[in-house]
């Protein structure tokens, strides 16, 4: 660096600090003027401020505080050490590995913490993980997937007392999803407590069972645009509570002798009006009165037969003491 940028002697000397450094290079003149390793206690030293007007301070400090620092419009030195007047901080760097081992607890306590890895974050717990969080929780992958497994346990997604819990597959440019959400299991129940339940989608497919139960509430509306089939097995009722309406029906049962065309029904609590089957209801009853017409008539040739029968058992009668008389004559 030039003899106009170096800073002070003052002004770097007289700030209380102590500090080992094991340079990366021990030759002064050479070329290559990287980290090594440092330790520093007490505020910034002449080593860092060289190398942040050098500029390669990014070798001694986490980018996080560069980045803060220009922020709150002060060099990365500057407040190195801490925001307060005579703070004394501990700078550690290097450029090899960092190795912390401890037989027994380790405690961390700070206000702010930022953690950056640059490769492989590689988390293993033998016992126990717990997170307490009184703020917002946030996991990002920018590229890659996020898979939360319980080889042994159950999962759980609670939410707090009326508050939502959304899963959006896919998102793009207005919000709206874009993917598939997959569900696999043995079995799904649902409870639905609230007042309201809505599916919307361009087609709807479901492949039940050999039994389903389905109750709705007090309305419900079946709205098919184009085309609406309904095909029930050997059994089926449709019982309508309140009101039924069906128009532009055409009905035809080829087994029996009914045959209904373009029947307008329309069901009003339990009265049941068509003007078609009417007239086929007076059109049945006048053969009936036909019929009974024809009924009284054989009826009255019935009572003569009997009358008829009656004499030809008189006669026989009459012919059979005739007969007895000639046997006891012979």
């Amino acid at each position: 660096m030039s003899i106009e940028d170096e800073p002070g002697t003052d002004s770097l000397y007289e700030k209380p600090h102590v500090y080992f450094l094991v340079p990366y290079n021990a030759d002064v003149d050479a070329e290559q003027d990287e980290l090594g390793a440092m330790l520093r206690l007490g505020e910034y030293s002449d080593v860092e401020e060289t190398a942040r007007l050098d500029g390669f301070i990014d070798e001694y400090y986490p980018d996080q505080h560069i980045q803060d620092s220009a922020a709150d419009g002060k060099t990365s030195t500057e407040v190195a050490a801490g925001e307060k007047d005579y703070a004394k901080g501990i700078l550690l760097a290097c450029d090899g590995r960092i190795l912390l081992k401890t037989r027994e607890r380790m405690y961390s306590d700070t206000a702010d913490f930022h953690q950056r890895t640059r490769r492989t974050y590689k988390l293993i717990i033998d016992d126990t993980y717990t997170v307490t969080v009184s703020g917002d929780v946030s996991i990002t992958s920018t590229t890659g997937d996020i898979n939360v497994k319980a080889s042994a346990g159950e999962i759980v997604f609670e939410s707090g007392t009326d508050k939502d819990i959304i899963l959006r597959a896919g998102t793009s440019t207005n919000g709206d999803a874009t993917g598939m959400i997959y569900e696999y299991s043995k079995g799904h129940y649902k409870s639905i407590l609230g007042e309201e339940y809505k599916v919307s989608e361009t087609e709807n497919t479901f492949t039940k069972g050999t039994s389903n139960n389905f109750y709705f509430g007090a309305k419900s509306t079946i709205n098919g645009d184009a085309d609406f089939t309904l095909t029930v097995g050997a059994s089926a009722l449709v019982k309508p509570l309140l009101n039924l309406t069906i128009t532009g029906i055409d009905i035809s049962f080829a087994a029996s002798k009914t045959d209904l065309k373009n029947v307008y029904l329309a069901v009003r609590g339990v009265q049941t009006e068509s003007q078609a089957l009417k007239a086929s209801i007076r059109s049945l009853k006048s053969e009936v009165n036909a019929l009974h017409t024809d009924t009284s008539e054989l009826r009255n040739e019935t009572a003569m037969l009997t009358t008829s029968a009656e004499g030809v058992v008189s006669k026989i009668n009459s012919m059979d003491a005739e007969i007895t008389e000639l046997k006891a004559v012979i």
